[in-house]
């Protein structure tokens, strides 16, 4: 309880000072947040083109054709002219023409006064053509204060509505509109000023704009708002500023300074493009034309008009501006409400204290693993949070706080052990011999405990059906009580005969001999040991049963073989332990205790160094579940077996009709031995003998297959 406050605690700060960190300096974090938002574009890769948006490139082969920008005012009317007449939608002009049309003829005059004929006016021809054509015209703000200019005349009426903070959106202090003569021309016109996110990375642009406190549209969004015919538009917002604007039956989300998050389709040329000297020379399919937006615009690096976005650093501006007239028409927006902090604090929060509580619960080897599958559903989350919702949320901070708090919770986890292992390792000192620690102690320096292969008798041991005894005791205490009066001796029994105790596991027992210092004769010395434990059980029993009205069985399972043994990584003998498939085994073994009603058992290792005499008799052949190598075992007779010389000598002959394939004549024998003295092993030697007088076909074999551990 105490270490969970402890980490509930620690979650409380983290969270506290990670929602400081998002309110207070939100742009620390801003850099590397957009980062991963254009890595999630690259992800999501190019969607599907449509025809909706259509660009005239002025373009290298059409500069190398018609000559160096800029051109003509004669041959921009007449690209003009030419998209007219195949029904143009709507045409927006990526351009400004700030100064009148130097290569005009009519100039002529002011330097050659003796020419009398008329000359064209390139301005006037241009000034014709935007009057009857569907063209909106371009201008650019600036932040210097500029000489007086047209201020462009937008036919509809901009309205701000329940914005509290007008000053939030982008008011600029210089405008640079067209000559006079084309201004007056144009029946509307639009900003096409893109200015750079943070990085050089064109992520949002403004859709409205103020100057001397008018609003003023984009050209992207002057080219909507003509084609949908909406005469008032509203810029809806509250104390914040902007939240969206209001479009006849389009309503397009904005952050709070107006400005539009773009969604953009994909790298360049993602949209048609047509050259602008195809369409000069009328060169181009009129159906590709017919009510499309048109951009005029350039993707010649020379005219200095390329971009950075996510998918790309040659971005071409006037595609920009076709990705959000496509956006607003396809209504697939990303938003960034002003109330997206709160949703940042919220996650964040719940974020980091399920993770602290999740850590908590998980064992050590499990965090590492789930961490990854939690962090792989958290990208995804907001992989679709912002292309499925259109919701753009800060997605670093909650990076930082899953690194944050799987460091902080492995961390206290390993302080906090450490602190445990220094208590088990006083406990732990009370589960090997005197001799054994004094051994360790006065040999410290030659790494005894350091990993390497030895040969060591293993001892599992364990209580028979302990589920059903723990359901029989019902209080958690008593069954405690009861495990002490059983483990502290046997436990002892155990250190007397120099063995270690590796650990308890419930109601198991696991020790081995050999390790981690020599002991000469250790199969006999273990052998010894669980005879004396079975001998002692009898009397534990007697105690059980008049506090507990009943008595408990164990079975004992005992293996020699080689292991690796040692100190697996911390300091102290409380980690050191042995590992191997003979620790597998012998642990089978034990199970196996169960399947033949007998109390203890050996493999062939064992009885083979066996040194000392002991009444044994061999009961099978098994091939234990993991394992290829068939295994010899032998139950071993202590004075309470209750097995007289007639009843092993009749079981011994039974043993051998068997394992020679006379199963009739072993079953008879087997069946009365059952008969006589009631015994699990009989019982299942006789079923064994049935099965193959049943199935005469199927192949006999001695060797006894366990599908059960």
């Amino acid at each position: 309880m105490k270490h969970t406050l402890t980490k509930l605690g620690i979650a409380f700060l983290l969270s506290l000072f990670l929602s400081w960190v998002l309110l207070s300096f939100p742009r620390i974090l801003l850099p590397l947040d957009n980062k991963l938002h254009d890595l999630m574009f690259l992800f999501r890769g190019e969607l599907p083109k449509n025809d909706t948006v259509l660009i005239v490139d002025i373009d290298n082969k059409s500069l190398a054709q018609v000559g160096q920008w800029p051109w003509s005012r004669n041959t921009i009317a007449q690209l003009i002219n030419n998209l007219t007449d195949a029904q143009a939608g709507v045409i927006g002009l990526d351009m400004v023409f700030a100064e009148p049309d130097k290569s005009s003829p009519h100039l002529l005059k002011t330097k050659f006064p003796s020419i009398q004929q008329n000359l064209p006016n390139y301005d006037k021809i241009l000034a014709h053509t935007l009057q009857h054509t569907p063209v909106i015209g371009g201008f650019v703000f600036t932040d210097e204060t500029t000489s007086e200019q047209v201020i462009p005349l937008i036919p509809a009426t901009f309205i701000e509505s329940g914005i509290k903070n007008s000053h939030v959106i982008q008011e600029s202090n210089g405008i640079v509109t067209n000559i006079p003569i084309l201004q007056n021309a144009l029946y509307s016109s639009g900003f096409f000023m893109i200015k750079h996110n943070e990085g050089g990375v064109i992520r949002s642009v403004p859709l409205v704009s103020k100057y001397k406190q008018i609003l003023f549209p984009s050209l992207a969004f002057e080219m909507l708002r003509i084609r949908s015919g909406a005469k008032k538009v509203y810029i809806v917002g509250d104390e914040h500023g902007a939240a969206f604007i209001k479009m006849g039956q389009h309503i397009i989300p904005t952050d709070n300074k107006g400005e539009f998050f773009v969604n953009f389709r994909g790298p360049k040329k993602h949209f048609k493009y047509i050259s602008a000297l195809d369409i000069l020379n009328k060169n181009f399919n009129p159906k590709d034309i017919q009510d499309k937006f048109i951009l005029i615009g350039t993707s010649a690096p020379g005219l200095k008009d390329l971009r950075y976005i996510a998918y790309d650093s040659t971005f071409p501006g006037v595609e920009v501006h076709a990705n959000v007239i496509d956006n607003i028409l396809a209504r697939d927006f990303i938003q960034k409400p002003y109330e997206s902090k709160l949703y940042n604090l919220l996650i964040l929060w719940i974020l980091i204290f399920f993770l602290m509580w999740l850590f908590h619960t998980l064992t050590s080897w499990l965090i590492l693993p789930v961490s990854l599958l939690l962090f792989s559903i958290m990208v995804i989350a907001f992989y679709k949070t912002l292309f499925t919702y259109g919701l753009s949320l800060n997605f670093i901070l909650p990076i930082i706080a899953f690194l944050s708090t799987l460091i902080l919770s492995i961390g206290l986890d390993y302080f906090l052990a450490s602190k445990q292992r220094e208590v088990a390792k006083r406990i732990l000192g009370k589960k090997v011999s005197s001799a054994v620690m004094q051994h360790l102690l006065a040999h410290a320096n030659e790494g005894l405990i350091e990993p390497k292969e030895t040969e060591v008798t293993i001892f599992f041991s364990d209580i028979r059906d302990f589920t059903s005894i723990s359901e029989q005791i019902g209080s958690p205490k008593k069954l405690i009580e009861m495990l002490n009066i059983y483990m502290t001796p046997m436990t002892n029994i155990v250190i007397k005969h120099q063995g270690t105790i590796d650990k308890f596991i419930g109601d198991s027992i696991m020790a081995y001999w050999n390790a981690p210092v020599p002991v000469a004769n250790h199969a006999d010395a273990a052998l010894a040991s669980a005879i004396e434990q079975i001998e002692l059980l009898h009397k534990i029993n007697i105690e059980i049963y008049k506090k507990y009205k009943l008595r408990i069985e164990i079975g004992i399972g005992l293996h020699t073989g080689v292991v690796t043994a040692g100190d697996m990584g911390s300091e102290g003998r409380s980690d050191y332990t042995i590992i191997g498939d003979n620790v597998n085994l012998a642990s089978r073994i034990e199970g196996l205790t169960r399947i033949y009603g007998v109390d203890i058992l050996i493999t062939e290792a064992i009885y083979m160094q066996l040194k000392n005499n002991y009444k044994t008799r061999p009961i099978d052949i098994v091939e234990v579940k993991g394992k290829t190598k068939a295994v010899k075992i032998y139950e071993v007779l202590t004075d309470f077996s209750a097995i007289d010389d007639k009843e092993l000598t009749m079981y011994n002959q039974a043993l051998k009709l068997f394992q020679s394939q006379d199963v009739v004549t072993a079953y008879k024998l087997f069946n009365e031995l059952n008969r006589v003295y009631n015994s699990t092993l009989y019982a299942y030697y006789t079923k064994r003998c049935q099965y193959y007088i049943d199935n005469p076909t199927h192949s006999f074999s001695i060797i006894a297959k366990m599908t059960n551990k």
